[in-house]
């Protein structure tokens, strides 16, 4: 039965090994990049399923969400981080240079916002129906997103190399901020049914269905922004 109750744990170091790797292909670079989103979507899937296990099991425990955090800032928080520092000198067409600029290390705002993030997460009560800052899973999300979105801007536009450098700068600082803020974001962790309650999760789950349609992974970052903009309209329906 112990062996049992261990199964959550084993699925979160699954997660741990899903970003071990995918900061491995990035780092190394013997893999295209893609191979190390691949691992990373499966970190994604494990941490959605080590905490429906521990619900299964009833197998909850304090090792348990430890172990989720630190899984968590390996996988959601350096990688995201690493991926934001590789994508300066990718985008700007001189990866000689990468370590060279001071900006360029802006990206580990994310890394350090990840682990406030984490942390803030494991004392605060209230965010069990409904999330204080953007979670380092979606903020994973729009890291990757941004990435796919600077590749496909740099098909069409010569004055990329230029500006992504800017560019990057400040999205590492928003994401930093949104990670740490109070900023309320509905939960995908359903309490209820009523449809007042799944109205935002309903749209967002509509609206992305088409943009990734449309747009395939180039519309991951628009998700993430669709969901802080209707978890800001939609607030009065999950902050009770």
């Amino acid at each position: 039965m112990q062996i049992i109750k261990q199964i959550p744990n084993l699925i979160t170091l699954s997660n741990l090994l899903g970003g071990c790797i995918a900061i491995v292909i990035l780092v190394t670079g013997f893999l295209p990049t893609e191979y190390a989103f691949v691992c990373i979507l499966y970190s994604l899937i494990a941490d959605f399923l080590d905490g429906f296990t521990a619900r299964l099991l009833k197998a909850h425990s304090p090792i348990g969400l430890q172990l989720d955090s630190l899984a968590d800032m390996v996988s959601f928080g350096l990688f995201p981080g690493l991926l934001i520092f590789y994508s300066f000198g990718f985008f700007s067409n001189d990866p000689s240079t990468l370590e060279e600029s001071p900006i360029n290390y802006l990206a580990f705002l994310i890394t350090l916002g990840s682990a406030y993030r984490l942390a803030k997460f494991n004392v605060d009560s209230e965010q069990t129906t409904y999330f204080r800052g953007l979670a380092t899973p979606a903020n994973t999300i729009l890291c990757i997103g941004i990435f796919y979105l600077l590749s496909y801007l740099d098909h069409f536009d010569s004055f990329l190399p230029i500006y992504s450098t800017y560019f990057l700068a400040g999205f590492s600082i928003i994401s930093c901020f949104l990670l740490v803020s109070n900023l309320p974001l509905f939960s995908l962790k359903f309490k209820s049914f009523k449809l007042k309650d799944l109205l935002a999760p309903i749209l967002l789950a509509l609206i992305s269905i088409i943009l990734l349609f449309y747009l395939g992974v180039v519309a991951l970052a628009p998700i993430i922004i669709l969901y802080i903009i209707l978890s800001i309209i939609f607030k009065k329906s999950f902050v009770k």
